[in-house]
């Protein structure tokens, strides 16, 4: 009997396989748009669109029936019903319908042009939109029937299985969850989940899984650890930090991007004068740093700022990012621990 890990990897990649194809489908689809008429081509195409990535949402769904057969034949239990897979296709998760959630496509193209944007730059983020929708409408159904029929045979419980080259935002997730809690996942998200008895001797997670983020980073080659956690990142987790602080911290980084363009890499923020006149930086994330943050609540009181800074009170206490603490810290691992736990990265 194949073990749990070889179930698993083998059910997320024809999982992955499904996906694939529905987007090259949809893409192949979008190349004949005519540009000088959007809203024609799309009226035209939209019915094989829609019927397309229907029929893989179908597919998908009707992997799981198969798929927990397995787990169920390995903790020894009887089969239960099948699910019925038509009734994962033709919507998304959030319940709106495949053809309009797919029409931003066209939107997305339209106010990129009326941006001045070239008309094949913009058909290109028009495609990155679409294969974005078409993913997402594949795979959240599946996980969504898989969901269903492991909740059919009783299970409650699942250790997520992290797919090939995960990024940090899945790693961070690494572990059991619940059923009956959303699925966390994001765009173009190809983890999938491994059910877990509540009682009994095979509620452990199988080994090849992973039971939590450290536990995953530590299966990593350290050319790994940066790629998927950034150099700094992977610094200040060997040096004791935790990967859910690491990882979020990115999520509030702020910095002096140019104004009305949202930096798509880290920017460090000037902060004052040296004494030679050039600009004393820091890198500097806002996560954690509401009253209810971690990070501001570690500060007390007396550092938080009177007045509002938008919805919020903020501390007044500057929290810098792992990049900052790499920075000062160099090759002093006591330093580094320090000032990762001086800013809330570790207790």
């Amino acid at each position: 009997m194949a073990s749990p890990t070889d179930l698993a990897t083998a059910h997320q990649t024809a999982r992955r396989r499904v996906t694939s194809a529905a987007t090259v489908r949809a893409l192949r689809l979008w190349r004949q748009m005519n540009p000088t008429e959007l809203d024609r081509s799309w009226d035209a195409l939209a019915p094989a669109l829609v019927s397309q990535v229907t029929l893989a949402q179908v597919a998908a769904a009707n992997q799981a029936t198969s798929y927990m057969r397995g787990v169920s034949a390995h903790y020894g239990g009887a089969p239960a019903g099948a699910i019925v897979p038509e009734a994962f296709g033709g919507v998304m998760l959030d319940g709106r319908e495949v053809g309009p959630a797919m029409f931003g496509a066209v939107t997305t193209t339209k106010a990129l042009v009326g941006k001045g944007y070239t008309v094949p730059r913009a058909l290109e983020v028009g495609a990155s939109f679409l294969a974005t929708i078409v993913g997402a409408a594949v795979t959240d159904m599946g996980r969504q029937a898989d969901n269903t029929a492991a909740t059919a045979r009783h299970f409650t419980r699942y250790v997520r299985v992290l797919s090939p080259g995960a990024c940090s935002r899945c790693a961070v997730l690494a572990g059991v969850g619940e059923y009956s809690k959303p699925y966390k996942r994001h765009p173009r998200c190809k983890c999938t989940s491994w059910p877990l008895l509540v009682d009994g001797e095979d509620n452990a997670v199988p080994e090849g899984m992973f039971e939590s983020s450290e536990a995953y980073f530590d299966s990593l080659s350290e050319a790994e650890q940066a790629r998927v956690f950034t150099k700094s990142g992977a610094y200040a987790i060997r040096n004791g930090a935790d990967p859910i602080s690491v990882v979020n911290a990115r999520r509030g980084y702020f910095g002096d991007a140019p104004v009305g363009t949202p930096p798509r890499r880290l920017r460090p923020l000037t902060i004052g004068r040296k004494a030679d006149g050039s600009p004393l930086t820091v890198f500097a994330t806002a996560e954690g740093t509401t009253a209810r943050g971690a990070f501001a609540r570690a500060e007390g009181r007396a550092t938080l700022s009177a007045a509002k800074q938008g919805r919020y009170r903020r501390t007044t206490t500057l929290r810098l990012m792992p990049e900052q603490i790499q920075h000062m810290a160099g090759n002093d691992p006591a330093r580094a621990r320090e000032l990762l736990q001086r800013y809330g990265y570790m207790p």
